[in-house]
């Protein structure tokens, strides 16, 4: 639908540490990134559309979208910036297509980057990109005019209102929990409910499911973590061939 655009400013976005280049793609990297040379490309679609089926508890105060964790945390080589390879992680197993390890979206996503083997964040059309690839369908990282669309919290809440988790791209140190980091880090978190205080979100950058898929970040949070990251109101939503199951509490 859209060109892909930004692709110099993506390749930066987002990254839990200091952008360093390593050696180059190993085997199994090359291989990879020869399957996808020829790829299609299925752009993200736009914002809200074909809604789905209104499931009543959406209209509810507090809610959750059940989606297995996953840590970035995992000893790998590209553990330090696999913050985007390891949430698209996450939606792929909440939606049931499984068997993707992080490394293998990460070189999926960095072929397309053409950023293999460099120790860099990824840009978050190119998790797209792979999302799409795999089965997924992205909701609202374009705008009409094909620039990254600019979202706010209403867009968030209208998306997970609709069963669409949502990724955005936020300044870390305005995450909870990470006030005392380095203002220029970029990370991926996963929003993936509401409650009175603000919005649930899956973080890759815990170790264990349940600090990593409960914690809260505040309205006025996430305005600001947001508006100042490196593309400011960077966010995607997706769907998937299956409805997530829903927490509420009890």
């Amino acid at each position: 639908m859209q060109p892909r655009t930004r692709t110099v400013t993506s390749l930066f976005a987002a990254a839990a540490l200091l952008i360093l280049p390593v050696h180059g793609p190993n085997a199994a990297e090359s291989v990879a990134a020869q399957s996808l040379a020829t790829a299609p490309y299925a752009p993200a679609t736009t914002l809200n559309a074909e809604p789905s089926p209104v499931d009543p508890r959406f209209g509810s105060s507090e809610l959750r979208l059940v989606v297995p964790f996953r840590t970035q945390k995992d000893g790998g080589k590209w553990q330090t910036s696999n913050c985007g390879p390891a949430t698209l992680g996450m939606l792929l197993d909440g939606y049931g297509i499984n068997g993707f390890e992080t490394d293998d979206l990460r070189v999926r996503a960095h072929t397309y980057q053409g950023t293999v083997g460099m120790r860099t964040g990824t840009g978050l059309d190119h998790v797209v990109h792979v999302a799409e690839d795999l089965g997924l369908t992205a909701h609202g990282l374009y705008a009409p005019d094909g620039a990254f669309r600019r979202w706010d919290v209403a867009d968030v809440t209208a998306e997970l209102r609709q069963g669409r988790p949502v990724m955005p791209l936020v300044r870390l140190y305005q995450v909870p929990g990470y006030e005392g980091v380095a203002q220029r880090w970029g990370h991926y978190i996963l929003l993936t409910g509401f409650a009175p205080g603000g919005f649930y979100f899956s973080d890759s950058l815990k170790t264990e499911a349940g600090p990593g898929t409960t914690a809260i970040i505040s309205e006025a949070q996430l305005t600001a973590a947001l508006a100042s990251s490196h593309i400011p109101g960077q966010a995607v939503a997706f769907s998937g061939p299956l409805a997530l199951a829903i927490w509420q509490p009890d």
